[in-house]
């Protein structure tokens, strides 16, 4: 599980929204009496973990499983389905009722959507003929803190969603997440958008202030000022530029997911061979809160500098006796630092072997200059030496003239 963020030092009061998820998801469990197993979508399951620990449901009599289209293996007498509402997840869900079912299983099944339930996932159910034993719901988690000053809304496709498919259904979704922050923390005057889809979900959240007003009674003066949409339309270039930062370079080349990296141990300096360890990167880590958006250049530096000045440190307290009882305090509460710099050095030299490489170098370079360039035929020409590069001979102009 990925380590919930610490949200004491956000800007707005992110842990009471966080808590009230929590309540939400255990007012379903509680609710289900006796022992059950709890079936969660596998990128749910890793959004739930920066909401509260497993431990908790299991305090509750809650076995933890992972849907798939494999029959559920569970000797438990109720199954909960706690599954994003995409159509996929409904075949799945309908094929491990009928196994149990072939098998002569008798059990209790609950169907709860997240963030909300959808006709035509339910129209899925009724042509697998399971929708009748299902007791369905809804678990509205629109929001997820990933860290003090980021909210999630986990919609991983809606770009493509909306530009391709023609599905905007997340457009509501940022409408209502936008509006159930308002029930928190006041209603929020301004509302900027820039683009067809953002304005779209403005004009949603103002539906929604009408049909479902927030009661200003007890709210006082709102605590988020504005807000700005931008559609990922208003700049598709950015996305596909090499990130340099810190953590940009994590994430390109680790991939961070609900705000940890999964890497092999031997990175992070461990005799085992093979073993994954997951390394969690939000601002309950103090250095890496410094170091995130920083170059990676600069980053080697901050930790290296810090390392050497903790070694004299203890060369110094070991040598001498002349230290006062503060002082070997202070000494002491920085030493609490070394398996955070550890943790960086490690991470930071594992990047530093892709990162000086010279075709990452020319890639950087190549993209500069195109983004720089004055005239296309820099550019077309620039692309053209760079797929040569890459592509074995005769095979570039193969498929440049396709």
């Amino acid at each position: 599980m990925a380590q919930i963020p610490n949200l004491d030092n956000a800007a707005l009061n992110l842990t009471a929204l966080r808590e009230q998820s929590q309540k939400e998801l255990l007012s379903i469990i509680k609710s289900i009496r006796g022992k059950k197993c709890l079936v969660i979508d596998p990128k749910l399951a890793g959004t739930l973990s920066l909401i509260l620990q497993t431990s908790v449901l299991k305090e509750y009599g809650t076995e933890l499983r992972i849907l798939s289209a494999d029959p559920l293996q569970t000797e438990c007498p109720k199954v909960v389905y706690l599954v994003r509402s995409q159509l996929n997840f409904m075949k799945f869900v309908a094929n491990q009722i009928k196994n149990d079912e072939s098998k002569g299983l008798q059990r209790e099944y609950h169907l709860y959507f997240v963030p909300r339930r959808i006709v035509a996932c339910e129209k899925i159910l009724e042509e697998e003929k399971v929708h009748q034993k299902l007791t369905i719901g809804e678990y509205p988690l629109y929001l997820v803190p990933l860290d003090e000053d980021v909210l999630s809304l986990e919609l991983d496709y809606s770009l493509q969603e909306c530009l391709i498919e023609g599905d905007t259904s997340s457009v509501w979704h940022v409408a209502k997440a936008i509006h159930k922050l308002e029930f928190a923390f006041g209603v929020i005057p301004n509302i900027r958008a820039k683009g067809v889809a953002s304005t779209k979900a403005a004009e949603l959240l103002n539906h929604m202030q009408l049909e479902d007003p927030v009661s200003m009674d007890n709210m006082g003066i709102p605590e988020i000022d504005t807000v700005i949409l931008l559609d990922r339309e208003v700049d598709m270039v950015t996305p596909m530029c090499s990130q340099l930062t810190y953590e940009g370079l994590l994430d390109e080349m680790l991939e961070i997911h609900n705000g940890s990296v999964e890497v092999d141990a031997s990175i992070m300096g461990a005799q085992q061979d093979g073993k994954k360890v997951k390394v969690p990167l939000n601002s309950s880590d103090k250095l890496y809160k410094e170091i995130r958006d920083l170059n990676l250049h600069v980053v080697v530096q901050v930790v290296r500098q810090k390392a050497t000045s903790i070694q004299q440190d203890y060369a110094e307290v070991k040598s001498t006796n002349t230290q006062s009882v503060s002082e070997l305090k202070d000494f002491v509460k920085r030493l609490h630092s070394l398996p955070e710099i550890a943790r960086h050095v490690n991470l930071a030299q594992h990047l530093q072997s892709f990162a000086a490489k010279p075709a990452f170098h020319a890639r950087v370079e190549i993209e500069q200059i195109i983004l720089e360039a004055q005239t296309y035929e820099t550019s077309n020409n620039l692309l053209l030496s760079g797929v040569e590069a890459i592509l074995p001979c005769g095979f570039a102009w193969i498929f440049l003239a396709a």
